[in-house]
């Protein structure tokens, strides 16, 4: 009868032993996957560090580079695609037509990125009255002319906006088809080799962070985000994470981000010498969350310092500071409203539908807006 005790010993041992083999597997078939789609961009690149990192905790990245719009918002409406990289005012324009998606933060904004490129001619605001430019249709850079106008008083439809991609708009400037090449580098830097070429204004001079008028958006699917409250929350706290330690490790993570995206590195750091990577707390300020500072009132000390003249875009938000706190639920209005005149969307979406502001809430109460509280400036063109 002796035996039998060391057989039940050896039994045991094979039953635990299967035991953590299947606890083993589980828990990699429980990781979380997580789709993000982007466009060939390196100030969407942090989600290769957090990637690269692993940096979202049992959760699995995929990134997908998708540049067509409407296979990206197919997507989104699917639930294949969980969260996207875009600017504001598309976000808008994706939520007004439909798209169940709902803005969660704001990962950057244009700091000189963005470059109106005129004729000799064109020589100030004022004189875009009656001339021919070139934007991609209900993006950043046509949202951007539109309000330009809108300012100046002068009719949407005494400039005529000709639909262009960015390096089919720069070909056409260069050739001489268009008065205005509304852009961004590297694009708008190869429209000024046409003769008589000047920089009109760019997103630096024109002061459009201080109300986050060229911003992007984390814009996740609605469904996801309701169903997946943990790992919503943990991939965007990766992304911010990923962000400060970039800021950190500028040469390291330029070549993180351009192996992902199979750029040069020099393009990396080209890119991001116009713009700026918000942080946790600048998403608090653009919102209203507790002490949070909005880009405009915490730019990073080591940026090109921006013009002393005020902006007068409060003016555009009845007269409000051209600097405040809590501002994007007023700049989204304002861009379905812009937008809605411009006949790009017929309904426009209200912020408090749109906007999702409860993972910032809960990164403020969770305290890592102080985790992640880097305020350097990446944009550094030296390697």
């Amino acid at each position: 009868m002796k035996p039998i005790p060391k057989l039940t010993g050896v039994l045991c041992s094979f039953a635990m032993a299967v035991a953590l083999i299947v606890g083993a597997v589980g828990t990699v078939s429980a990781r979380d996957q997580f789709t993000v789609t982007i466009i060939s961009v390196s100030v969407y690149g942090p989600w290769y560090i957090v990637k690269e990192k692993g940096l979202a905790k049992d959760i699995d990245v995929d990134i997908q580079i998708i540049e067509d719009i409407t296979a990206r918002n197919a997507s989104l409406s699917g639930g294949s695609i969980h969260c996207m990289m875009t600017t504001m005012d598309s976000t808008v324009v994706t939520v007004s037509s439909g798209v169940p998606v709902r803005h969660v933060a704001v990962p950057l904004m244009s700091y000189g990125l963005d470059q109106m490129i005129a004729v000799s001619s064109v020589d100030s605001e004022a004189a875009l009255r009656g001339v021919s430019f070139a934007a991609d249709y209900g993006f950043l850079n046509h949202m951007w002319m539109l309000l330009t106008l809108k300012r100046e008083g002068i009719p949407f439809s005494e400039a005529n906006h000709i639909i262009m991609l960015p390096q089919d708009a720069t070909a056409a400037f260069v050739s001489g088809q268009l008065d205005v090449d509304v852009n961004f580098i590297p694009f708008s830097t190869q429209s000024l080799e046409r003769e008589g070429a000047h920089i009109l204004k760019t997103s630096l001079s024109d002061k459009t962070w201080e109300r986050g008028l060229i911003s992007d958006s984390i814009a996740c699917n609605a469904k996801w985000l309701d169903e997946n409250p943990e790992t919503s929350r943990e991939v965007i706290r990766a992304w911010f994470e990923a962000v400060d330690w970039w800021k950190e490790n500028p040469e390291e993570g330029n070549a993180i981000i351009a192996k992902g995206l199979d750029w040069p590195e020099s393009d990396v750091r080209l890119t991001q010498a116009g713009a700026v990577m918000l942080n946790i707390d600048q998403n608090m300020g653009a919102v209203g969350i507790g002490s949070g500072k909005p880009l405009c009132a915490s730019l990073p000390s080591d940026v090109p310092a921006p013009p002393d003249e005020p902006s007068g875009w409060g003016e555009m938000f009845g007269g409000r500071p051209d600097c405040e706190a809590g501002y994007l639920a007023d700049t989204w209005t304002l861009f379905g409203e812009v937008y809605s005149e411009a006949g790009v969307i017929d309904a426009i979406t209200p912020a408090d539908e749109g906007i999702d502001n409860s993972i910032i809430e809960w990164l403020h109460a969770g305290g890592h807006h102080e985790a992640n509280a880097s305020n350097r400036w990446i944009g550094r063109l030296e390697p």
